[in-house]
Parts: structure tokens; sequence; C-alpha cells
């Protein structure tokens, strides 16, 4: 008996998982709803002015927007599917709600009970309310699934406080599936409201960060993340407060301040600076021959580049750029998306210097 359940329980899951996914195909071509900001719009057959309109919108309306480039959004609105300015749409406001029907929430493509339906979500799945329409209907949506409910089918979530707890992060999905599109990812330790969960899958909110994470990489309680110090939005006061490394000094010239220390990097010693101008952490640089008393020969130089290179490539990856002036520098570099990471090796100044520089992008 007790393998007939657990089987029973098995196949519900599957059938469940295989409606979702049934319901919301090709989820990673993300849709956008938005909202006329203009007392009307026209709608045309191709983006550009010269085009014949093919339908006029009204403000308010709401329509789907799959993709926008060059002033230009391709929308569609109840039966039209066309081209309108993109600067007279706008984001509309929304809710977090809950499906509360067991039986099902039923989404019709207009507020109607006999319209056509475009999907039923499972009980406790989570969609963005955009408001009511009237007449006991709202319209929301859920990955790639807009279209109307019926209002009272739809209600408050409880929400309970969680964290990320994986050292890689986690990816933020609009469907609760690794199909879904990536709408955002949250760092180790990054709390979040859970809104639900449903199949191993949880709907957060985290800031401006919305949608489902896997619900096995949260936990109730904050896990300890070692301090990250290649991260340009870093106070003063953090990295005051979080740097292990042997404190030096810190220097004040003007908007310019300079915590120091001395540490390792790559098995060498180096003298650790972080800069800040203003207030906001500009560079990160590791010097490795501080003393600047050295000058050394082009295969000295050489076999120094080579060592701290070796160290940057475990660090970034094999994606790097390299360029060299004989007898003069070396210079290898990668690109990230907030940074700039460069060694460089030299003797541009009377003798050989050595760095690592993280540079905010």
């Amino acid at each position: 008996m007790n393998i007939l359940k657990k089987w029973s329980v098995a196949v519900f899951v599957l059938v469940m998982l295989f409606s979702i996914q049934h319901q919301v195909a090709d989820a990673v071509d993300y849709r956008t709803v938005k909202v006329v900001s203009g007392s009307s719009l026209l709608v045309r057959e191709s983006p550009n002015e010269a085009s014949n309109s093919i339908g006029n919108l009204s403000k308010d309306e709401f329509v789907i927007e799959f993709s926008s480039s060059n002033g230009w959004s391709h929308i569609q609105a109840g039966d039209v599917k066309g081209y309108v300015s993109s600067s007279f749409l706008s984001v509309p406001s929304s809710t977090i709600k809950i499906a509360n029907s067991k039986s099902g929430l039923v989404v019709k493509a207009k507020p109607s009970p006999s319209a056509s339906t475009l999907a039923t979500l499972k009980y406790n799945m989570i969609v963005e309310d955009y408001g009511s329409v009237g007449n006991g209907w709202s319209y929301v949506q859920y990955g790639n699934v807009v279209g109307y409910v019926k209002s009272d089918f739809i209600g408050q979530t409880k929400t309970t406080t969680k964290y990320v707890n994986t050292s890689s992060g986690v990816i933020v999905r609009n469907i609760a599936s690794q199909s879904g599109a990536s709408v955002g990812s949250l760092s180790n330790g990054t709390q979040v409201t859970v809104h639900a969960t449903l199949v191993g899958w949880s709907y957060v909110t985290a800031g401006n960060i919305k949608g489902y994470v896997v619900a096995k990489f949260l936990s109730t309680k904050k896990p300890i993340v070692p301090f990250n110090n290649i991260n340009f939005s870093l106070t003063i006061r953090d990295v005051e407060k979080n740097e292990k490394s042997n404190f030096i000094q810190k220097l004040q010239d003007g908007r310019n301040t300079y915590l120091v220390y001395e540490t390792t990097k790559y098995g060498y010693s180096a003298i650790l600076t972080y800069t800040f101008i203003g207030g906001q952490l500009e560079y990160i640089s590791y010097d490795f021959l501080p003393e600047q008393n050295s000058y050394d020969t082009w295969n000295q130089m050489t076999t120094i580049h080579t060592r701290l290179q070796v160290g940057g490539i475990a660090e970034f990856g094999d994606d790097y750029e390299f360029s060299y002036e004989k007898y003069r520098n070396l210079f290898t570099s990668w690109e990230r998306n907030s940074y700039m990471a460069l060694i460089a090796v030299h003797d541009d100044y009377l003798y050989t210097s050595a760095k690592l520089t993280y540079y905010r992008k």
C-alpha cells in the first residue's frame, strides 16, 4: 500500500510539472506587461512612422510587450499585434498574489467566462496581479501566461524570511522551471522574502528582483559568507570592518582615501590598497614590489609576470588579453561585469613594478 501511495504521489508531481510546462511553453522568450501612458496610441504594422496603422490603444490599456528596439515595441493588445512607440508605454504597478483555488486558477484571454482558456495554473502558484478590470476580473501574469482571472480566486501570500545559502548564488527565473527566463541573480547570504513554495521552487522577492529560485538553496538561518573584497559597492567602513589583512595605515588626500594593508596574493607577499574617491571605491591594488628598489632584467620581468598570470588565470579564467613591449612592460587583463583586472609588470620608473589592480567600470 505504501508503495502504491508513493507511486501515486510521484505520478501526481510529474503530471503537475508537465501541465505547468505545457501551459507556459517558450518561457525563455520573456514577455513584459506594459500600460499605455499616452492619451491614445497608434499600433502600426512595422516599426516606423510610415507604416500602416492597424489599431488604436486607449490610455491605461494593458499590452504585452515581446521586445523593444530603436524606440519601438513589438506588442499585442487583445487581437491586435504590431508595433508602437516605446515612449508611450510604462510599467504598471502590481502586487504578488497566490492562486487560492484548489481546482486551479483558470486564465482567460478576455474577462469573460466564455473566453478562450489560456492556461490553468495550479493551487499555490504565484501571479503578478496588475489590478481589477471590473466585473470581478483581474489582469495577471505567470511567466508568459498573461490574461484574466476571477479576482476571488487569488489572494494575499503568507511570507517568510529566508537566505540564499549556496556559494555560487542563485538564478531567479520567471517560472518554476529550469527552462524559465532568467530575471536576475542573488548572491550567497542575500535575504529574501518567500511568498510560496511549490514542487521544489520558491517564489521570492529581494529588492527589485522577484521570481522563482530552487527552494533547496534557501535556509532559515543566514549563512556565514566570506568577505569578498572585490566588490565596488563596499564603503570605507565596510573595508575597515571586514578586511582581515594586517592593517598598515589610512591616508587622506583631499577627496581621496587610501586604506593600506599587508597581505598575500597568489602565494606572494603584497601591499593591498583600497582607493576611494569621494567615498566611492575606485581601485583595489596589490603591489608585489612595494620597495621600489629593484631593476630587473627582461627575463626576470617575464618570470614575475608569468607567475602572477598563472594566479590570475586561476582566479579569472583564460579569457584574457595579453600585450607587451619588449624590455619595458608586460600586461594581462580580464574584463568582468563590474570591473577590469590588470596585471602590469614594467620598469617605466627606473625600478621594476609588479601590480594587480582591479578597476571599477
